[in-house]
């Protein structure tokens, strides 16, 4: 499997808007900080596409509708364009975060790291108002988180096998990303399972984190069936996979996306 480009990443210096997709609150549904009370703030654009993504809205990054949460919660949208100018975002942010007491922001996407020269100039001018950002990434764009890490108090950062996601994504870039993150921040990985998923692909993604960051937590995340993703594997493959990771890694858990199960967005 090759390794991909860095130059999708956003590279443009003084530009002072961000192409967003959506802020509102909501509970995180998954990984390390499931359950929390979050201000999630989706960016625009991803550079890859996973069979299962459930945000095929926010996968194109370029200017069009956006949707800002009034009350958390509550689903009152206010509807505008993006791209954001900074100032506007920090109020949508803010206003939600002071509403209701919260645990961080989610930076989310798409993938945020594509606009990581926007971000880096936007993540200070949130941090600053006390807002703890959480970026949740595929992982992948490394010159990208050296430019927002001292930002963040958390990064969630996927592992993609290419038997769940068939993006070719190389460990090898994962590796070097995990290395980064978890150098200078609390870091926790993502790993997809589906039906599909090759054991031994698993288990060489697994060992990698365990060989790279033997404090991080594995999320294994049973693929919830969406798109072309049409099964979900069983009960008894999720236990089996489980086991190898286990074996690996023994801060590996189970999650499935709980936000899903309680309805949230």
């Amino acid at each position: 499997m090759s390794e991909r480009p860095q130059d999708v990443q956003d590279v443009v210096q003084d530009v002072k808007d961000v192409l967003v997709s959506e802020v509102f609150s909501a509970i995180q549904g998954e990984g390390a900080l499931v359950g929390h009370r979050q201000v999630f703030l989706r960016l625009t654009g991803c550079n890859i596409r996973c069979v299962y993504c459930d945000q095929p809205e926010a996968l194109e990054r370029r200017p069009g509708p956006c949707r800002i949460e009034r009350t958390p919660g509550r689903r009152d949208w206010d509807d505008v364009t993006s791209p954001l100018p900074f100032a506007d975002v920090v109020r949508a942010v803010d206003r939600l975060w002071r509403a209701v007491p919260h645990h961080s922001v989610s930076v989310t996407g798409g993938e945020p790291l594509l606009q990581a020269a926007r971000l880096a100039g936007l993540a200070p001018l949130l941090a600053e108002r006390g807002h703890r950002l959480s970026l949740e990434t595929n992982g992948m764009l490394v010159d990208g988180l050296a430019r927002v890490l001292r930002w963040l108090s958390h990064v969630s950062m996927d592992v993609k096998l290419d038997s769940v996601d068939a993006q070719g994504v190389s460990l090898a870039v994962h590796r070097r990303f995990l290395e980064l993150a978890v150098a200078a921040c609390p870091t926790s990985v993502k790993v997809v399972v589906g039906a599909g998923t090759r054991a031994q692909e698993l288990e060489e993604a697994v060992a990698m984190v365990a060989e790279v960051a033997p404090a991080a937590e594995v999320f294994l995340q049973p693929v919830t069936p969406f798109g072309e993703v049409t099964e979900a594997p069983t009960p008894e493959r999720v236990l089996e996979l489980h086991d190898r990771a286990l074996r690996l890694h023994p801060g590996t858990r189970v999650v499935p996306q709980t936000h899903k199960l309680i309805g949230q967005l």
